[in-house]
């Protein structure tokens, strides 16, 4: 972090109006709320003042010090005194300089800084391309005195001029002239801007063949670039102007919010805070949402003005918005229209779970096909590894496997994987057997709509693993029992158990916090998570430590793959079943719980209706059986 602690001297604050300032265990993130008039801006200015005085004086300290030391010295032996009032004043401003230097803005390392008031009022990008060689060098040399408000006039001339010079400097004819940047500045000048760009936009700027800049593959004016990536661009123009860098810089933001959208300058704010993690942010609002997000990042953030004095809001909230808004009343209404995403969430989320599962597209490096194809892939050492797409739908499956291959790899995908898919439901039986083909020229035999048709070109004992993607949670929980069973007085041995050699896998792939309500059964749908799958299978930490239970977990749990032995399948019975169900139910209400104590946000909203559609759909289950 930057500056750790802030004090306005008593008779600078005095003559801005304002009370004694005082701020201390300063973070990242210093949200001032008030009132127009309040005194916000005042104290930024000040604020910018002292942080340039320190910038421009800091090798004077040892100076400032030793004429202290001086003019007290001369003070004492001067037994006349004819000149005391005289070295009096002068003790007075040389105390007053070493004090505004040490005692104004305290650091948590010994750092230079700078502060960049950054507030753009501009969203216009004007077309270099149709500037005379003058206009560009006019603009690019007026940089370093604009402010940021201007940049949108100079902002593409400035980055095509830096770009321009460094094509200059890599000529082979270019001559260094003295007194003039030389090839390595130059050089190492582009070099800056292009990594402060990268840094805030996350894409490199490039040069076309008619030397135009470019960025995503066109010309800025082509880019269709949003409102928050035009303000980035001016911000990487103002500290590259500066010879500035992201980090070690104090970002004064003066009311943001009116020249930008809120979400823009939370998304703003957000880019500049992962580019630079030791900035520090001064923000001066009156925005509800931006104060929200940032009481989000550090509730100690938090400061309120009122007359010209200011106080920490740390953590009561209350106190900043009882300034901003008023009354009660007026902070009950702000609940209740914050209230409104939480509550279409989980109302969106309640309807979607009266109606079928949908099927889930394949996504561009989709993360639960890296997590089969991880299991997958410790199984390859072996050969080709037979795999039986239990729940198949289109064959996402398939699709997903063969794009982590290149192109010679998967005309030879075979020899890797041998794919079988298996769905009652023939729905999306054409376009899977499509996907099929392309891969396997025997592609009718590797389709199957019923348990006889499978056995009767399998053999027993065949598949390596039995993937179920996404599919557990749509089969109603009467029929887990012959879903996984091995045999029983009632039963015949399931598709998985009579499928899988003995060495054999199932895998099981869930999104645990599925987003779209659906009624897969009558119960709707149950989601087992890890506790709950150790229940159902019975499964000992001697079964783990021998792996015959793995677990695979990404994006915080949210996603979860299980790879079961076929021992422990044989293990579920209608005990294990009920007792896997009602720790579901017992752990959906915990979750209800916390939930209702949290900010009632969209995404809350939607967590809440899942967990009530799981508790819910427990309940009705156990209640039944």
């Amino acid at each position: 972090m930057l500056i750790s602690e802030f004090h306005i001297p008593e008779i600078e604050a005095s003559e801005l109006g304002l009370a004694d300032i005082h701020m201390s265990r300063l973070g990242k993130y210093v949200a001032i709320a008030g009132k127009n008039g309040s005194g916000k801006t005042r104290l930024l200015k000040k604020l910018e003042e002292l942080i340039a005085y320190r910038d421009q004086n800091l090798f004077q300290s040892i100076a400032f010090s030793n004429s202290i030391k001086e003019i007290e010295k001369i003070i004492e032996e001067d037994k006349q005194k004819p000149n005391d009032e005289k070295w009096k004043n002068e003790l007075v401003l040389a105390t007053r300089a070493y004090e505004r230097l040490h005692n104004t803005i305290t650091l948590k390392n010994s750092s230079p800084i700078k502060s960049l008031k950054f507030v753009p009022k501009k969203l216009l990008l004007l077309d270099p391309l149709y500037m005379s060689l003058g206009e560009l060098i006019e603009k690019y040399s007026s940089a370093q005195s604009l402010g940021i408000e201007d940049l949108s006039t100079i902002c593409s001339a400035y980055i095509q001029q830096v770009q321009n010079l460094w094509w200059n400097a890599t000529h082979p004819e270019f001559v260094e002239i003295e007194g003039h940047p030389s090839k390595h500045e130059l050089t190492e000048s582009y070099s800056r801007l292009k990594n402060l760009i990268l840094a805030l936009m996350e894409e490199e700027i490039q040069r076309s063949p008619a030397g135009e800049v470019m960025i995503f593959n066109k010309s800025f004016l082509n880019a269709g670039l949003s409102d928050g990536q035009i303000i980035l661009l001016q911000l990487a123009v103002a500290i590259h102007a500066r010879n500035g860098v992201l980090n070690d810089t104090v970002f004064v933001l003066d009311e943001l919010e009116n020249h930008l959208h809120p979400s823009v300058a939370i998304d703003i704010i957000e880019k500049i805070s992962s580019a630079a993690p030791n900035a520090q942010f001064w923000i001066a609002t009156h925005s509800i949402p931006l104060l929200a997000y940032i009481y989000s990042k550090d509730p100690s953030a938090l400061w309120f003005m009122e007359n010209g004095r200011i106080c920490h809001a740390g953590r009561h909230p209350e106190r900043v918005l009882n300034g901003l808004l008023g009354d009660d009343e007026r902070i009950g209404q702000l609940n209740t229209f914050t209230g409104l995403p939480a509550e279409l969430a989980a109302t969106t989320y309640a309807v979607e779970s009266l109606m079928p599962p949908t099927v889930a597209p394949l996504q561009k490096n989709d993360p639960q096909i890296n997590q089969i194809a991880t299991f997958i892939n410790a199984k390859q050492s072996e050969g080709s590894v037979s795999i039986l797409d239990f729940g198949a739908g289109k064959g996402r499956l398939l699709e997903g496997l063969t794009a982590q291959f290149t192109a010679d790899e998967q005309s030879q995908i075979s020899g890797k994987i041998s794919y079988f898919a298996f769905d009652e439901f023939p729905a999306d039986k054409e376009t899977c057997q499509a996907l099929i083909k392309e891969y396997y020229p025997d592609y009718e035999k590797r389709y199957f709509e019923s348990e006889a048709r499978f056995f009767e070109i399998k053999d027993n004992a065949s598949i390596d693993i039995v993937v179920m993607c996404n599919v557990l949670h749509e089969i109603p929980p009467k029929d887990w029992l012959d879903l996984f069973s091995s045999s029983s007085s009632n039963t015949a041995p399931s598709i998985i158990n009579r499928a899988l050699r003995e060495n054999g896998y199932l895998l099981l792939v869930e999104d645990q916090r599925i987003p779209v309500g659906e009624k897969a059964h009558e119960h709707g749908f149950l989601v087992l998570d890890t506790a709950e799958l150790r229940t159902l299978f019975k499964v000992s930490e001697v079964d783990i430590n021998n792996e015959k239970f793995i677990v695979n977990s990404q994006r915080d749990g949210r996603l979860k793959a299980h790879l079961i032995s076929k021992e422990l399948l044989a293990r579920i019975d209608a005990t294990s079943r009920n007792n896997a169900i009602a720790e579901l139910q017992s752990y959906a209400k915990r979750q209800i719980k916390n939930i209702r104590k949290e900010p009632a946000t969209y995404a809350n909203g939607q967590l809440h209706g899942f967990w009530t559609q799981q508790f819910t759909n427990a309940f009705l289950y156990l209640q039944e059986n």
